[in-house]
């Protein structure tokens, strides 16, 4: 048995472990601890509960695959003996203090150390760290590049043979924000790299999101959503010299290149004073599109490839991905599903298969079928939570539940479904799911205000794969993207006032397509809900309040129970609905 655990250890952390090169847990440190987005340190409880998941203790990991990230600084040395005597120094002030451990950020000393000419190894204390982090010393460890560990599961995942993949985000090692790599046959090759400060298509987006008033790194949801509402045009040109493409048209530039982002952002808020958020918005969709679009355009034309596989923060903008795919060049797209940073766990993972175990790396490459990698409760666990918090409940077979369930839903009630295995990564893919008709638009309004929630995008609907194509234009060239809710579609004009609670103002919707082999308990609910209303789809939101993460466990599901946010909740095999 060969075992490999991945790690990210920055802004939302995760973990995730690999068995005979198979995926079999995966989880981000905030499920677990409740904090949204949590990290900056080891993700100690993420590596129990995936360890624990795969019936393992620290000391039997075999591989250990990290990023240059946040870990205890006290396994790092200084490049200088000044500097070392200064860690020592400010670590022995902070215990005095009582604060907490002291991080530190690798991918800091990593840059230190490259314009020195000087390895990195040498000055991590590899070690001590796996010792002190309870690890055995026999197991390998291993540094990883993070825009490598974003193109690699892109790719690995996509069941393309060959592809061009692209990687964008806010800032990855040494300063790189975007890759253009082809793919073949297991092998990512970089051919365009962004290293440049001030170019970052994921800073610039990140920039308006907090203009906006929003917050950086997790709002950027609300400003894709606005963007149908406005107008680009008044702030387009003002705002294309923040982000445009290079001359040669293969990497990303701006007119504050080499310059602090504190000074494009400055400039981008001065521009956007006095225009209204749906503007402002609008005019940051477009040129986002616009540059992002003309990169790929050139890179496929270049390469003569036809199949795109994206991964990196950028491209949790599912109206991007729709445009993409709705390029000529493009055959077909897919989307990594956990494409922000908490899913360089499991690129980090992928690349040390692939450098400790090509041969298992390669026989297990296949197109990515689920991501229910996360933790499961049986009915003894369900049960004790429900009787804690005071619920009522009925215990029923699945096709009782599920009629149960369908007509409640039918009925007008927003029902909380909490199946098996969580999900891995932002979406809620009907397994920790609040579940409601499409058919009424006013539902998003009452629904984000019982959720404490401000969204300016319907919720998405999940819709049994076999009618999508009833439903939403070009169905074929995303179909696999679409599993896992990372993209837009065209909903077609007959549909779209059926449906309305799902539709956005620009007549997309971003639909969730339903196996019946991935999740068949999931889509038989679907089904029976189709027999009552005649619609293939339910809406779908994930399982959680404002500014909280998706809930994991059955606790955190009676408590949104007890706080009347869901009127009946399906949980295991278990029913409780709230009568008035």
């Amino acid at each position: 048995m060969s075992t490999v655990l991945g790690l990210h250890t920055g802004h939302e952390s995760s973990a995730v472990l690999f068995r005979d090169g198979q995926l079999v847990a995966a989880i981000s440190e905030e499920r677990l601890s409740r904090i949204k987005n949590d990290g900056g340190r080891l993700p100690d409880a993420a590596i129990a509960r995936v360890l624990g998941m795969g019936g393992l203790e620290r000391t039997q990991t075999e591989h250990l695959a990290l990023q240059y990230n946040f870990l205890p600084e006290e396994y790092f040395r200084r490049e200088t003996l000044l500097k070392e005597f200064e860690r020592r120094f400010s670590r022995f002030k902070k215990k005095l203090a009582n604060q907490d451990r002291p991080q530190m950020m690798a991918r800091n000393l990593l840059k230190q150390l490259r314009k020195q000419g000087k390895p990195f190894d040498p000055y991590f204390r590899k070690d001590e760290f796996l010792v002190g982090e309870g690890f055995s010393p026999s197991t390998t460890l291993r540094f990883h590049d993070h825009h490598d560990a974003h193109a690699l599961p892109a790719a690995y995942y996509s069941g393309f043979e060959r592809a061009a993949v692209f990687t964008m985000d806010g800032v990855g090692d040494l300063d790189i924000n975007h890759t253009s790599c082809i793919y073949d046959k297991g092998r990512v090759r970089r051919i365009h790299v962004t290293n440049t400060v001030g170019t970052s298509a994921g800073g610039f987006y990140g920039a308006i999101t907090r203009i906006l008033g929003f917050r950086e790194l997790r709002h950027e949801g609300k400003v894709i959503g606005l963007a149908a509402y406005g107008n680009p045009a008044p702030l387009y040109e003002a705002f294309s010299r923040a982000l445009r493409l290079s001359a040669d048209g293969n990497t990303l530039d701006s007119d504050f290149a080499c310059q602090h982002e504190r000074v494009r952002y400055d400039y981008l808020a001065s521009v956007a004073e006095g225009h209204s958020r749906e503007d402002v918005s609008a005019a940051a969709q477009q040129v986002l599109e616009d540059v992002a679009l003309e990169l790929i355009r050139r890179f496929l034309d270049e390469t003569g490839l036809d199949c795109v596989a994206l991964n990196g923060g950028v491209f949790a903008n599912v109206k991007l991905n729709q445009r993409i795919a709705a390029l000529p060049q493009v055959k077909q797209v897919f989307v990594f599903p956990a494409m922000s940073d908490t899913g360089n766990s499991v690129g980090s993972a992928l690349l040390d298969l692939q450098a400790s175990s090509p041969e298992v790396f390669a026989a297990n490459r296949k197109p990515l079928e689920t991501v229910y990698w996360g933790p499961e409760y049986d009915d003894h666990a369900i049960h004790a939570a429900l009787q804690a918090a005071g619920i009522a409940c009925e215990r029923m077979d699945e096709e009782a539940l599920i009629r149960r369930t369908a007509a409640a839903i039918h009925g007008g009630r927003v029902v909380g479904w909490f199946q098996g295995r969580m999900e891995f990564g932002p979406r809620a893919l009907g397994n920790r799911s609040m579940l409601a008709q499409p058919t009424e638009k006013g539902i998003n309004d009452w629904l984000n205000q019982r959720l404490d929630r401000s969204e300016f995008m319907p919720f998405a609907p999940s819709v049994l794969e076999e009618r999508a194509e009833e439903l939403f234009e070009n169905i074929p060239k995303a179909r696999h993207a679409a599993a896992f809710m990372t993209i837009t579609f065209d909903v077609k004009p007959e549909w779209r006032h059926r449906i309305s609670a799902v539709v956005h103002v620009d007549g997309t919707a971003r639909p969730q397509l339903v196996n019946r082999k991935t999740n068949p308990r999931y889509h038989r609910l679907i089904e029976a809900y189709a027999a009552l209303s005649g619609l293939p789809l339910v809406l779908n939101t994930s399982f959680n309040v404002h500014e909280e993460p998706i809930v994991c466990g059955p606790e955190e599901a009676a408590r949104a129970f007890v706080e009347k946010r869901i009127d009946a909740l399906a949980i295991g095999n278990f029913w409780a609905e709230h009568r008035d």
